[in-house]
């Protein structure tokens, strides 16, 4: 396996090591085996005085695949591998082309040098997903740039280009030409000098003004201090503890903080959303001329019937004697941008507040599991991205339909039960009864799953 995604070749004494794990090189559990063990026989081999390591297509690496973040870790962690491309007795040089992003940019920084062609960004995206950098990100990057410039590229998640990268001192050249044979060139050059490696856990410049690096710390802390976001906050943790910590302390801090971003609901949902807006069919949602994804006249019509329905929810619960200033603070509160009757105030407080938003989204959940029965959306989650694009539905709530899994599905149809003889809105549609079936909740229930006919409302 690892012949093929891994490639190697020698040239006067340096390893060129090619990662080829198409179409992203992503960093799946089998080409962190195959570098590991690259990286064991190249040292120990005669003739080896240096590596660069590249990345096949048209980038270096884009990081972790989404899909396996939560699930239980293989022997091998990109941390782990981090850790030992640092540890090398030869010099390790990244050669970043394209995208070197997440667990990529990790790996790019562990390397003892780093150069990049035109073409190359480099970024941590992982705190739109609701995690941090875990695998060394938040210890490393400090220690080159300081916190201003490391909190910047983690809260931001927007990656920076080559040439800003440089100005950072986070790539030590950017270059013109053929990647391979201009990374080989600036290898030779180090070999002739005579520069060995140089871990980037011993680097300091990032911590020259440790008064500053504090202060802006203790700035970002309190800008972020009514956010109800969970990741960023974790984030300015490990990027103070790259301070305050011995290196090693450091790294197990941001592996407990990543852990528990992990676990957090607002993980949850964020990486349903990323992966339920690349599944939606585009007649449902595309991208505009700015690259911002809008309904398209189809999408638009389900947003409508989810509107509709979260309409007459909040009219009901009106009636029930609940003022309408606490049904907004109660949706202002779950995160939509403004109250359906006008209201701003999401101070108001109370018992009452959690179940108006349980209502609200049984009844929005309710609709798109009817529109999923009928075949006018594909499957459960083209309800929560449209929900999301369409009608102000909080992102960090996954859409009604992960939110309505996150509040919990058996729960919440033993609750709709008792609703429904008040308004047929909450009746639970079938679609409920088989999503309880799984963990996953909708995500679990197999594509192309038809409700039976005699079962459907």
């Amino acid at each position: 396996m690892a012949d093929l995604l891994i490639r190697t070749r020698l040239h006067d004494g340096v390893a060129i090591v090619l990662m080829d794990n198409p179409p992203v090189n992503a960093l799946s559990a089998a080409l962190l085996a195959a570098l590991a063990a690259i990286l064991d026989r190249l040292e120990g081999q005669a003739g080896v005085r240096a590596i660069v390591l590249l990345g096949e297509g048209d980038g270096f690496s884009a990081g972790t695949d989404i899909r396996e973040i939560g699930k239980p870790a293989g022997a091998l962690k990109t941390g782990d591998l981090c850790n030992r491309i640092e540890a090398c007795k030869v010099p390790v040089i990244a050669a970043l082309q394209g995208a070197a992003l997440g667990g990529g940019a990790d790996i790019a920084l562990a390397c003892h040098y780093r150069i990049a062609d035109g073409s190359a960004l480099i970024g941590f995206p992982e705190v739109t997903l609701g995690v941090i950098p875990g695998a060394g990100g938040t210890q490393r990057l400090p220690r080159l740039v300081g916190a201003a410039r490391a909190l910047d590229l983690m809260l931001g998640g927007r990656p920076i280009p080559a040439a800003q990268a440089q100005k950072f001192g986070i790539v030590d050249g950017v270059v013109d030409g053929h990647l391979p044979s201009a990374a080989l060139r600036f290898t030779q050059d180090l070999l002739a000098k005579g520069k060995g490696p140089r871990p980037t856990r011993l680097r300091t410049q990032g911590f020259d003004d440790a008064q500053g690096y504090l202060s802006v710390i203790a700035d970002r802390r309190r800008a972020l201090a009514q956010s109800r976001m969970n990741a960023p906050k974790r984030i300015v943790d490990a990027v103070e503890a790259a301070l305050l910590l011995p290196f090693d302390a450091g790294l197990a801090l941001e592996a407990a903080a990543l852990a528990d971003c992990v676990a957090h609901d607002q993980s949850r949902a964020l990486r349903h959303m990323f992966l339920a807006e690349r599944r939606i069919d585009p007649g449902l949602l595309a991208e505009n001329a700015k690259g911002l994804r809008v309904p398209t006249d189809a999408g638009s019509a389900v947003i409508d019937r989810l509107r509709a329905a979260l309409r007459v929810a909040v009219d009901h619960i009106a009636t029930l004697g609940v003022a309408p200033a606490r049904i907004d603070a109660a949706l202002l509160k779950f995160g939509f941008a403004e109250g359906p009757f006008g209201g701003t105030d999401p101070s108001l407080t109370g018992r009452d507040i959690a179940l108006i938003q349980s209502r609200c989204v049984a009844a929005i959940m309710a609709e798109g599991a009817r529109m999923v029965e009928r075949g006018q959306v594909a499957r459960a989650s083209d309800i929560d991205a449209l929900a999301v694009h369409g009608m102000g539905f909080p992102r960090f709530r996954g859409g009604p339909m992960k939110a309505a899994h996150l509040i919990g599905l058996l729960n919440l149809r033993h609750d709709m039960t008792r609703w429904a003889q008040e308004s047929r809105i909450w009746a639970a549609p079938p679609l409920l009864s088989e999503a309880i079936k799984y963990a996953d909740g909708f995500e679990g229930i197999p594509e192309g799953y038809i409700t039976p006919a005699e079962s459907r409302p």
